[in-house]
């Protein structure tokens, strides 16, 4: 169920306000658009389980993925911003919604029981302008979540890709661009990224935190 608490004018009023605030922690001025938002969620590989979103927004790809079928109860989102949280939480009743720092995933997901490995790792996040340690950490985490099987979805505005050669080269990540979306201001491309075998869910200890990978 999707409780309509406010108008999409108020949605992107809310976003245009931490982006003006916080420009580097906002993945852009605007929410993502419904075209990318839907091909963000169409990046899932077919198989069931628990996706966690990083970086919920106001909601645009929750809404997708609840459109591509995915179930209320199968959806995890990691939000920051407090507002945020607050207007996912009224938006998508029946969604579990974390506030905290996505960059410590161990930590909060200590309280919260989901079943590994993870369908997939959606994120909103602005990965492109995170230093290159701070991206590894993100997905050394991510990784150890999908046990290196489902993929780590995230969209950029870039041409290239928005990982970093290092930490590519460092974890051995297979990328991937999988949809070109030209009707978003600015187009945008959602890229898959895929760990080694060496990951597996049993190094996603939630009582560690999370640690810092050396991106070289």
């Amino acid at each position: 169920m999707i409780r309509r608490v406010s108008t999409h004018h108020d949605a992107n009023w809310l976003f245009f306000r931490k982006w003006m605030r916080t420009p580097l922690s906002v993945a852009s001025i605007m929410p993502s658009s419904s075209d990318l938002a839907r091909a963000m969620a169409s990046a899932l590989p077919e198989t069931g389980g628990m996706v966690v979103e990083l970086g919920g927004g106001t909601g645009a790809i929750t809404a997708a993925l609840l459109e591509r079928g995915v179930l209320h109860e199968d959806i995890l989102i990691i939000e920051r911003d407090p507002q945020f949280c607050g207007f996912l939480k009224q938006r998508f009743p029946g969604i579990r919604v974390l506030q905290g720092d996505a960059r410590s995933l161990k930590s909060l997901l200590s309280t919260s029981s989901i079943e590994l490995p993870v369908r997939a790792v959606v994120s909103g996040l602005p990965l492109l302008a995170m230093p290159a340690r701070m991206q590894a950490s993100l997905l050394h985490q991510s990784f150890a979540l999908t046990g290196g099987s489902g993929p780590f979805i995230q969209f950029s505005y870039s041409l290239l890709s928005p990982l970093k050669k290092a930490v590519r080269d460092r974890l051995g990540v297979k990328e991937a661009c999988v949809s070109q979306v030209w009707r978003n201001l600015p187009p945008a491309k959602v890229w898959h990224f895929y760990g080694t075998p060496k990951y597996h869910t049993s190094q996603f200890n939630p009582h560690q935190e999370g640690e810092s990978v050396n991106a070289g």
